[in-house]
């Protein structure tokens, strides 16, 4: 049975609601006549893949009790109804993928989804925020027994290189599995909806991928050639791919090794590591300059935004301030590429100099293409990069040399995203009375760099002790007495 509705053209076009023969013999006695003609209305006009305003319904579904009835299938189960402000947005649990209206529910809840995504949400970011231990371990395997499992596999039978058994991670994997599963085939339906919530489930998979980056860098020195202060040399992705600890870690956390390898470059970059390839014979082959930019955060802002972006015009002032910061930029990633090359050097590990020079003139210029002001210029040339060159090699102070990088991981085996990212330990009551005398020690400095007359005031009467002692040694005049 179909119905086509009578509704006016103006909402848009309708579907066709298919009822198939369960349908009719099941809900055709339990649903009055406005139930009936609310739920073929709302099927016919109302698509699921977008929000319709409240105001609508009176067009479609003219009356003072529809919002009755619609309340009325909400508990029969037929429809569900997501509400934001005065945008609804509708599910039929009862249709199926072919378009047609079972008696049973065929589709999963879009309720149901949207409370498990908040409860993943919530579980996830307190376990983030606390250290793992056995009581947290056992609290979490008794609401998810199935991870319970898989530690106790990987306690017997994992290799002693093998990746760590990490809690957050394992369930955040876990969790990501099981959402798609249960409610992975509404996305196709609820596209507008669906959208918000994929994208926070998204942001879960990505948390997991940059633990996984993480892992990957607390046994950088095992799985890369080289590892130095300033750069790495990375093996090449067929390498990296082919490593055992890179596919478990693939393997257990459902991400590709190809996505590891790529999200790990990334992040030495972003940690002002220049990543370096080299050939068979162990030679500079290649350089990727690091992605960081020896700027301060006001020269980012003027360097990085477009004109249209900045709240003032683009004035003559402002240019000047663009040319400074994109000439300490350039200086910054040219003697950067010019310390790695002169590391190479020393080691006798390049082919040609001068071609290389050459590829630095190149990166850095690139580099500087992509900026929202670039001009089309080269503004790098090759004598620029000789004259860096020469003045590392003559051990002149250079910007590479003023240069300060954390380690990638620290005497601990923590990597110094993970140091960072931990929260503060809380505060006990033992140390309360420290951070008390540490602020009396501020104001105190604070006092010394004012103006003078405060601190002599505050002198003699914090002295006000030592003029009560040599009152109380009065036996001192007496020696005084006996010597006349």
């Amino acid at each position: 049975m179909k119905h086509t509705g009578g509704a006016s053209k103006a909402i848009g076009e309708g579907l066709p609601v298919q009822l198939a023969s369960d349908w009719l013999d099941r809900w055709m006695i339990q649903l009055d006549q406005s139930e009936l003609r609310a739920y073929l209305q709302l099927a016919h006009w109302y698509n699921t893949r977008t929000y319709h305003d409240e105001e609508s319904l009176s067009r479609i579904l003219p009356g003072k009790n529809v919002r009755d009835s619609i309340k009325r299938l909400e508990r029969r189960g037929l429809i569900e109804v997501i509400r934001r402000g005065t945008q609804y947005h509708y599910h039929f649990p009862h249709r199926d993928r072919d378009g047609f209206h079972r008696a049973e529910r065929a589709r999963p809840s879009l309720s149901e989804a949207l409370a498990f995504q908040e409860t993943m949400s919530e579980e996830l970011t307190g376990l983030t925020e606390k250290d793992e231990t056995d009581k947290l371990r056992a609290r979490v395997f008794k609401r998810y027994p199935q991870l319970r499992e898989e530690f106790s596999l990987y306690e017997t039978k994992a290799d002693p290189g093998a990746p760590r058994w990490r809690l957050w991670m394992e369930l955040s994997s876990f969790l990501i599995r099981e959402f798609e599963e249960r409610f992975g085939s509404l996305r196709d339906d609820h596209g507008e909806l669906f959208k918000e919530v994929s994208a926070k489930v998204l942001q879960h998979h990505l948390d997991v991928v940059d633990g996984v980056v993480r892992e990957i860098l607390q046994h950088i020195g095992e799985l890369f050639v080289e590892v130095q202060l300033a750069w790495v040399i990375a093996p090449s992705e067929q390498e990296f791919v082919a490593l055992p600890f890179v596919r478990n870690l693939a393997q257990r956390y459902k991400v590709g090794p190809e996505q590891i390898f790529l999200n790990t470059l990334e992040e030495l970059g972003a940690r002002g590591r220049i990543v370096v390839v080299v050939d068979p014979d162990g030679y500079l082959s290649d350089m990727i300059l690091s992605s960081d930019t020896g700027l301060t955060k006001s020269e980012e802002r003027v360097l990085f935004l477009r004109p249209e972006e900045r709240a003032q015009q683009d004035s003559e002032r402002n240019r000047e301030r663009v040319r400074r910061a994109r000439n300490k930029y350039a200086n910054y990633h040219m003697a950067r590429a010019v310390g790695v090359l002169a590391d190479f050097v020393a080691a006798r590990r390049v082919r040609d100099i001068d071609a290389w020079l050459e590829r630095i003139v190149d990166l850095v210029n690139d580099a500087l293409s992509l900026l929202p002001m670039n001009e089309g210029a080269r503004p790098v040339l090759l004598e620029h990069v000789m004259d860096q060159f020469d003045a590392v090699r003559q051990g002149i102070d250079t910007v590479a040399s003023r240069v300060r990088l954390a380690p990638l991981v620290d005497e601990t085996g923590q990597t110094t995203a993970d140091k960072a990212a931990r929260p503060k330990p809380a505060k006990s009551k033992k140390d309360k009375p420290q951070k008390k005398a540490g602020g009396k020690g501020k104001k105190q400095a604070a006092a010394k760099k004012g103006a003078k007359a405060k601190p002599a005031k505050k002198k003699p009467a914090k002295k006000k002790p030592a003029k009560k002692k040599p009152a109380k040694k009065k036996p001192a005049k007496k020696k005084k007495t006996a010597r006349r």
